[in-house]
């Protein structure tokens, strides 16, 4: 265990940066970190790939069809899931969808970086 504690930020939603595919980065810690999607376009997916960070999401609004480890399932507004570290999954966007993820470990580093207000 960490001899010293993430420093602790709030961050605010329209101050939040953007990450490489258009995400929002939100607050991150040592262990975790946060992300959102919003407004993803219908049709717009992920190929098969696999991550080196386990992932849970929660589709706050449209609807994704995702293929976990060869699993196939659809996903609305209220669903959650989870895809674990170093499997192979994708993802199609049925519906224009909002989706929160929270990655542990975090994927990108141990403290926020926000811009100062």
């Amino acid at each position: 265990m960490a001899d010293h504690h993430a420093e602790t930020v709030m961050v605010r939603g329209e101050r939040a940066p953007r990450g490489a595919e258009g995400e929002r980065l939100l607050v991150n810690g040592e262990r975790m970190a946060m992300r959102l999607w919003e407004n993803e376009k219908a049709g717009v997916g992920k190929p098969d790939h696999r991550n080196p960070y386990e992932y849970v999401a929660y589709v706050v609004k449209g609807a994704l069809k995702i293929t976990i480890d060869g699993h196939a399932f659809e996903v609305r507004a209220g669903d959650s899931y989870c895809v674990p570290a170093n499997t192979t999954y994708s993802l199609q966007i049925l519906e224009q969808a909002t989706v929160v993820e929270a990655t542990s470990p975090s994927d990108r580093g141990a403290v926020t970086q926000t811009s100062s207000e």
